[in-house]
């Protein structure tokens, strides 16, 4: 008789989009239980906060000028700030529910004329996430923004730079843990393992206030020759 045993190893929502032509991208990451059996550590290589402008000209074209000229003024003077990132265009996300609001880039409207991008301060050995954090709010809160223009920042988070330069590693990883379980499993029959989604981006998860979780979302399918078992693996 022959049997299929299906091991889930990750399932889960992928909502990441890659800044396409950019020497760097940055993936910010969510927050949540472990769902991988195989991952990697790493400190992480930034602290984000969002940052929102808006305006309160009447006039919707008035508004649109208002909130790109403090969205230049802002970029400009990031320019003076050593450690202080802000990206110009769109920023990687990592899984999160579907039902929180959606990233908008830093040259996106809304209906209600805002702008939303996010403000990155790098980590080093000598500083934490609140240091981080009170340098952003510092920098932000330093610039007088032009006529009634006017800005809020959000949720503090980490963030990683290019993930995709630790993808080898990870698949390493990846790869022997499929060689112990086709070792486990050899004892009750010849073992045949298929790999799939190992196409799929490097997603980050915050473990806690300074490490993240790297991992890649596929899924491995075991065929055992004498014996017929369905089963998950998370």
């Amino acid at each position: 008789m022959r049997i299929t045993l299906l091991l889930t190893v990750l399932s889960c929502v992928v909502a990441t989009s890659v800044f396409a032509g950019s020497q760097s991208y940055y993936v910010i990451a969510f927050s949540g239980s472990k769902s991988t059996a195989v991952s990697l550590k790493k400190d992480a290589d930034y602290v984000s906060m969002s940052l929102t402008i808006q305006s309160k000209q009447k006039k919707p074209s008035a508004r649109f000028t208002e909130i790109k000229q403090a969205q230049n003024l802002i970029l400009s003077k990031a320019k003076d700030h050593a450690g202080i990132v802000i990206h110009k265009g769109p920023i990687s996300l990592s899984p999160k529910p579907m039902s929180q609001k959606s990233f908008l880039s830093s040259s996106s409207y809304s209906q209600s004329s805002t702008a939303q991008f996010h403000v990155l301060a790098k980590f080093d050995e000598k500083t934490d996430v609140y240091d981080c954090a009170t340098r952003i709010r510092r920098f932000i809160d330093s610039i007088k923004m032009p006529g009634k223009s006017y800005h809020s920042l959000g949720q503090i988070q980490l963030a990683m730079a290019n993930p995709e330069q630790y993808r080898e590693e990870i698949l390493t990883r990846i790869s022997k843990d499929v060689d112990f379980v086709k070792s486990i499993m050899q004892a009750t029959g010849k073992v045949s393992i298929t790999i799939t989604g190992l196409e799929h981006p490097v997603l980050v998860r915050q473990v806690d206030d300074r490490k993240v979780e790297l991992f890649i979302n596929y899924s491995m399918t075991m065929e055992l020759s004498n014996k017929t078992i369905d089963s998950d693996k998370e």
